[in-house]
């Protein structure tokens, strides 16, 4: 370390006698006037010597500086100064200032100035100041920092190189001390740190703006950390404030402010007292957060003491003062590392206090929350998931509010499984909160809460967590219940169906619906995911597995609950009439709605009849008539082979009194109905039970009408039959209309050859050949035979044997006109008459045996007397 000098002394008054370097003015005006003497002595007055410190303005060296009363001068109050200038670079690494002022003493007033070059050694100890009080110190590092004047010291020079040696290289850079003045010294208009003084110098400080300390006596302690400054000051053996710098910022030269010093000792005192006292933890912590900047490593050295702090409080403490010193403690570390790890390292503590008072601990929770207290979430919730007693806690967890109740169970899954495995009540209250979630919520609850849903008091809960949740959530979700409960629980199942109509999502449920267990409530729920439309039966038809007993009792229950237009949409696609009957043709429970399938859809005829014959035999009344009557209409005019007959007759069995007489004919025998289906269908008529033979007896015209209504006559001769005794049972039913349905018939088939027309005529002169031997004759009969001659029944008599013997027709049934016409020898003598009249005489007679009597009787005399009087 390089060092030079400078002596000053009276030469012409007090001026710089030698020195070995050349200072800035400003510097050199300093040194030449800190140089002399310190206030006006007395005549007389000796002075001891004595040390000047201080730094120059420019800032490039520190003094220190020796200055002896010169009694050689001429004038009085004369002094001689040597000062040495080190480096301030140099200066704030001096282990000991004293050898520094040893050296000056030693080189004395006189000797030459020069430059010097010391090597640095290590600082002797220093002998203590037994005599000092704290006052000093006090004045210098614990209280407002002002200058401190000292007065009537007998240990001045001691005091004032152990001070300098104890403090901080910053404070050491800028600190002032002189320890003898008579009056106060000043640097730029600003008193010397610390200054010594004579007791009868008192007077002249009294404008002093600092402190004044009576040097001659020890004042008791102001501070708490008096003591401890003092001994590492004034009584260890190498002075230094080292020690009480938990920070380092003084010893490595940064700010290094009396502040920090105090600091330090607050910190050493509040680590002294963590252990019995958690609440020291914050303290430290606040005064770790002022040094972050500086120390970054200084919250984690202390992170074992805020863990040891934490869990004090956690055992020691009542607990809403826990929380709320735990909250606390972990809110001070900010947003860092360290936070996070403090928060793991008391986790243990925080659940052991929840378990040990769930309820206060719920009770803390707003409170925390409402501070920012979250990051306590995770242990209380984990200690709560373990207290005994759990029905008063789930009963106190239900009264938070919404976001508090819903943090609170996602904050550990332990809760969550807990709370939802019994029956604790607390889902209401979790479906509010879930419904004032934000979404980043509501995806953390669907991780957690969803798979704990599984009894149908979850029902709630599962809604609103899947009010806004897309189909692939539905389904993941319908799966989980698959897996959990095979889809038994009613009210979730009902959940899924809502959220999956809702989304859009109803096909890709049914699937998973239809892999779960058959149950009472998975049935139900695939039947609820079922709609009445083409695509769910062909569903039910194509997707189930063919053994699945749920198939027909689905499709069934699909189809009863169609409307008439959703039937007809179902079964109008090409085999799907087939395909339903294998499934629930014979099931009773189908017998309903495949009725209403022949009642609303227009089937192919063969499917019509089909469906028709199946079911018939399953239900009664005037509905089976209904529908019998609808297979009549599909099945008459069509043929359907050698079961045909067979079919008819038993629709027309069962149609009853339902029957629609001549809508039956019509559709049977009308126009466009070929002559052998007609004929067969009129036979059928025929033979069917007197309440549908009664039916088509009541409107005989209707019979007529429909037989003329194919323009010619090509019935097989037992439709003819069928006709003919149709038309004639029908007289005493409907006279009126016999009548005039015979008149009908007769003019129709009087010039008709066919076989068939025979016993038409049979049935039909009868009636208009009494009519004609009335004086009046009905209008209706005017246009049967044209009446030339005033005899009508003759003209009747001729056109009828005309006919006769120019047709096929049946002699039986030509002699059967005669004998109901009441007029048989008439008719037959005029058939006798006519050519070849006796060979149909003779025909008659072979056959007149088949007649029924009286007529057989009748015809049998009239050939009787023919013979005995022939024409």
């Amino acid at each position: 370390m390089i060092v030079d000098q400078q002596l000053h002394g009276y030469n012409h008054g007090h001026e710089l006698l030698s020195g070995s370097i050349t200072l800035p003015p400003r510097d050199q005006d300093l040194v030449d006037r800190l140089s002399d003497i310190a206030g006006p002595i007395a005549p007389g007055e000796k002075i001891p010597p004595y040390i000047t410190c201080y730094p120059l303005p420019s800032g490039s060296h520190y003094v220190v500086a020796r200055t002896w009363h010169d009694r050689e001068a001429p004038r009085a109050g004369c002094v001689r100064t040597r000062s040495l200038l080190i480096p301030m670079s140099e200066w704030t690494s001096v282990a000991d200032p004293s050898a520094l002022v040893a050296l000056a003493t030693a080189a004395g007033p006189t000797q030459k100035m020069k430059r010097l070059s010391l090597e640095p050694g290590l600082a002797k100890p220093s002998p203590p100041v037994e005599t000092a009080g704290a006052e000093i110190l006090e004045a210098l590092f614990l209280e407002h920092s002002v200058s401190v004047a000292v007065f009537g010291s007998k240990s001045a020079e001691l005091i004032a190189l152990r001070i300098l040696t104890a403090i901080w290289p910053s404070m050491r850079r800028r600190f002032t001390v002189s320890t003898f003045c008579n009056s106060p010294r000043t640097i730029s208009k600003k008193s010397f740190d610390l200054v010594f003084a004579p007791v009868e110098a008192r007077s002249r400080f009294s404008d002093w703006k600092g402190r004044r300390v009576d040097g001659t006596r020890t004042s008791p302690s102001r501070h708490r950390w008096s003591s401890r400054i003092a001994d590492e000051v004034f009584r260890a053996p190498h002075p230094s404030l080292s020690a009480l710098d938990a920070f380092g910022e003084m010893a490595e030269d940064e700010k290094g402010s009396e502040e920090a010093l105090r600091l330090s000792l607050l910190w050493g005192e509040l680590a002294d007292k963590v252990g019995s006292e958690p609440h020291a933890a914050l303290g430290l912590l606040d005064i770790a957060n002022t040094r972050m900047s500086r120390r970054p490593e200084l919250v984690t050295e202390l992170a074992p003491v805020l863990a040891r702090a934490a869990t004090t409080a956690a055992s020691a403490m009542a607990p809403s003062e826990a929380w709320r010193f735990l909250q606390v403690l972990i809110e001070k570390l900010g947003e860092t590392r360290w936070r996070l790890s403090l928060i793991r390292s008391v986790r243990s503590s925080t659940v052991a206090l929840a378990q040990r008072h769930p309820i206060e601990a719920v009770e803390a929770i707003p409170h925390l929350l409402k501070d920012g207290g979250e990051f306590l979430l995770n242990g209380i919730a984990a200690g709560i998931a373990k207290a005994d007693a759990f029905e008063r806690v789930a009963s106190s967890l239900s009264g938070l509010s919404g976001d508090a109740l819903l943090g609170t169970v996602l904050a550990a899954p332990e809760l969550t499984v807990r709370l939802l495995e019994g029956d604790y009540g607390v889902e209401p209250s979790l479906v509010a909160s879930i419904a004032s979630a934000n979404g980043d919520e509501i995806a953390e609850a669907r991780k957690l809460i969803l798979p704990q849903l599984v009894d149908d008091r979850h029902a709630g809960v599962l809604g609103a967590l899947l009010a806004n949740a897309g189909a692939p959530t539905i389904l993941i979700e319908a799966e989980r219940l698959r897996n959990a409960n095979d889809l038994t629980a009613v009210a979730l199942n009902g959940v899924l169906v809502d959220a999956a109509q809702r989304e859009g999502g109803v096909a890709a449920l049914r699937d998973v619906a239809a892999k779960a267990r058959q149950s009472q409530a998975s049935n139900a729920m695939l039947r609820q995911l079922l709609r009445s439309s083409v695509a769910d039966v062909r569903w039910i038809l194509d997707a189930i597995e063919k053994a699945d007993a749920r198939r027909p009792m689905l499709l069934a229950d699909v189809l009863t609950s169609a409307s008439n237009e959703q039937l007809r949409s179902i079964f109008g696609q090409p085999g799907m009439l087939a395909d339903v009957l294998v499934l629930v043709g014979e099931l009773p429970s189908a017998t309903e709605v495949l009725a209403r399938i022949v009642e609303n859809v227009r089937l192919q005829p063969a499917d019509h009849i089909g469906l028709v014959m199946r079911i018939l035999p399953r239900i009664n009344g005037p509905r089976a008539a209904s529908i019998a009557v609808s297979g009549l209409e599909a099945v008459l005019p069509k043929d359907f082979g050698a079961e045909r007959e067979s079919i008819v007759s038993t629709l027309l069995d069962h149609a009853g009194a339902q029957l629609d007489g001549v809508r039956v004919l019509r559709v049977g025998a009308g126009q466009g109905v070929p002559a052998g289906l007609a004929s067969s269908n009129l036979t059928l008529f025929d033979r069917s039970p007197p309440s549908v033979r009664a039916k088509l007896l009541e409107n005989p015209i209707a019979l007529a009408d429909t037989v003329v209504s194919r323009r010619t006559l090509d019935l097989s001769y037992q439709g003819g039959e069928a006709v003919g005794r149709l038309l004639w049972d029908s007289d005493p039913v409907n006279h009126r209309g016999f009548l005039l349905a015979s008149s009908k018939l007769l003019s129709f088939a009087t010039n008709v050859k066919a076989e068939a027309a025979s016993p038409i005529i049979a049935a039909a002169f009868p009636s208009v050949y009494r009519e004609l031997q009335r004086e009046s004759l009905p209008d209706f009969l005017s246009y049967v035979f044209p009446f030339v001659d005033w005899d009508r029944c003759k003209v009747a008599r001729r056109e009828l044997a005309r006919s006769f013997l120019n047709s096929n027709w049946r002699p039986r049934d030509i002699a059967l006109a005669a004998a109901r016409a009441g007029d048989a020898g008439r008719i037959i003598r005029s058939i006798a008459k006519r050519d070849n009249g006796s060979r149909a005489i003779n025909s008659i007679e072979r056959e007149a045996d088949s007649l029924p009597d009286p007529w057989k009787h009748q015809v049998k005399k009239a050939i009787k007397d023919l013979r005995n009087d022939p024409p």
